[in-house]
């Protein structure tokens, strides 16, 4: 359901309204979100269906997933140019991974290579849970070329994203928010299932197609450059990912990474809260952590969560989870309480440092 529409004389009033509250901090927080929905449903009002076509504005300018498969990337391309998005995108937050030698980039990354094993294992058994329209005839993603990568950056505001060739990152900000494994889990399987159903990628082709359409006349759109270097896979012509950066102005290069910190479709959105789900069953957590994680960062600003200004509303997410979980059944087996209790005091003792360090800089 979309957010009300918030006209300035309302907004007004409750400004007037709440400044005689004392609770000035969720006096911040309401505005900024009133704030927020409003300009969620502007961009609605503007884009128009566009964000739910799996293709980030394939309606307006003809980038169906037919025209796409003319920019498709195999391992050693998606590899590639995944990680040459995956630096510009450091390089524009200003931030560099923990090493990973790091006791916490450590644990993420161990608990993110399970849930990727277990993706693979059953990523096929995922098809009911995909969208409906042409991105479910997509399949999902080969193995990325070197394996996934997870990466902690040391960054105050919370934000995760899963981008293609398998380079998952999340803050530190967003690891010190979370209050068990179970959660980091929820986190990090939503970002794995936007990597195997290649959400990322087909951002990027749909990217590339763009500009390709734009940089030639109509008739000529397809035959170009840039998708030549994508149809050859002949020895040294193949097409490598980087030339094809090479070829964009520094202008379209960042352009490509902000893909990767803005707003996917929303339909890739939800298909992976519905895809993560059905990972942390078969992985063993309780998936019924999404609804409480969900719920407790909706009270957040969406100005100061980066995860919340990348995804749909809260309030749709929820329903989206909730019925898959509904769907479930009676008969759903859940984990332990011993089982949830003893990750949870894994994770405690994870972050530990990461604690410390927070505490330390916030009384300098």
């Amino acid at each position: 359901m979309s957010p009300p529409r918030i006209g300035p004389g309302v907004l007004l009033a409750s400004l007037l309204t709440a400044c005689q509250a004392t609770d000035r901090p969720a006096l911040v927080a309401q505005v900024e979100r009133k704030v927020e929905a409003q300009r969620r449903q502007l961009n609605r009002d503007l884009a128009g269906p566009k964000a739910r076509l799996g293709g980030q504005v394939s309606a307006l300018m003809g980038c169906s997933l037919e025209r796409r498969q003319a920019y498709e990337l195999d391992p050693e391309q998606e590899h590639t140019l995944g990680r040459a998005v995956a630096e510009r995108q450091l390089a524009t937050l200003g931030v560099e991974p923990l090493p990973p030698t790091d006791p916490v980039a450590r644990y993420v990354d161990h608990v993110g290579q399970y849930l990727a094993l277990v993706a693979e294992a059953v990523g096929n058994a995922s098809a009911p849970d995909r969208t409906e329209g042409p991105e479910r005839l997509l399949g999902n993603r080969p193995w990325p070329l070197e394996g996934y990568r997870f990466l902690v950056l040391p960054l105050g505001e919370p934000r995760a994203s899963g981008g293609p060739g398998g380079t998952v990152m999340i803050s530190t900000g967003f690891l010190l928010g979370l209050e068990s494994e179970e959660e980091l889990a929820a986190v990090l399987a939503h970002e794995v299932a936007h990597v195997q159903r290649g959400h990322g990628v087909e951002a990027l082709k749909d990217f590339l197609c763009h500009q390709e359409a734009r940089r030639q006349p109509l008739a000529a759109f397809g035959n170009g450059l840039t998708a030549q270097l994508f149809q050859r896979r002949d020895g040294a012509q193949r097409a490598q990912g980087q030339r094809v950066l090479a070829e964009l102005s520094t202008g379209e290069a960042k352009e490509a990474a902000n893909l990767y910190r803005e707003e996917l479709p929303w339909d890739f959105e939800l298909e992976a809260d519905r895809i993560s789900v059905r990972l942390l069953l078969a992985a063993g957590y309780d998936a019924r952590v999404l609804t409480g994680l969900l719920r407790r960062t909706a009270q957040e600003a969406p100005a100061r969560h980066a995860w919340l200004r990348m995804h749909p509303p809260s309030s749709e997410r929820l329903e989206t989870v909730g019925q898959q979980l509904e769907g479930l059944g009676a008969a759903q087996a859940w984990p332990s309480s011993e089982a949830v209790a003893q990750r949870t005091r894994r994770f405690q003792d994870a972050l530990a440092p990461l604690r410390v360090l927070s505490i330390s800089q916030s009384a300098r």
